[in-house]
């Protein structure tokens, strides 16, 4: 929809222009709706616009009410009480050695595997790089969380990997 403001001798207009269809236009002045149709077109020398209105009678033109809002949202009285819905089950809690580090390296973000910097029976160190992750065109290093040695090596240089995916294990420290 568009608006225009017209200034009519000293008067302004606002009126309000709605396509309805490639020929069809809904015109809205003040209180008024009108359905206007174009009945031909015809492009002209270039020449400046000038908008006028023409004074017409009530019975010039079909005079249509502004239209009413299509959707009224029930009432709530009628609507009754709502379905009960089960809670769903937590997930069970993931298992964490008594050290509280995870045995597994999980990928941080989704992308490429540049490069494993370890293999099986490497003793690494807390903040060692154990593998580098390529992501929207940026490597990133994934570093050790804890001292141990890697038990298994699940990725290799080359493979996609998703968020939350395995890279490699350690091997559990028996106390």
């Amino acid at each position: 929809m568009r608006r225009y403001t017209l200034e009519i001798k000293g008067k302004e207009y606002v009126i309000d222009v709605q396509e309805l269809s490639a020929d069809r236009f809904r015109v809205i002045l003040g209180e008024q709706a009108l359905e206007v149709q174009v009945a031909s077109h015809e492009d002209l020398a270039p020449s400046p616009i000038t908008p006028g209105v023409i004074s017409m009678g009530p019975g010039d033109e079909a005079v249509i009410a502004r239209p009413q809002a299509s959707y009224r949202p029930p009432d709530p009285s009628t609507l009754g009480s709502p379905p009960r819905v089960r809670t769903p089950p937590q997930p069970a809690k993931p298992f964490l050695p008594s050290d509280g580090l995870r045995v597994e390296v999980i990928a941080p973000m989704p992308g490429v595997i540049q490069s494993v910097e370890v293999k099986v029976g490497d003793e690494v160190q807390h903040g060692q790089t154990l593998v580098v992750l390529e992501a929207m065109k940026m490597k990133n290093a994934i570093r050790s969380s804890r001292q141990g040695v890697v038990g298994e090596v699940l990725v290799q240089p080359g493979q996609s990997v998703g968020y939350g995916d395995i890279l490699l294990k350690f091997e559990e420290v028996s106390k």
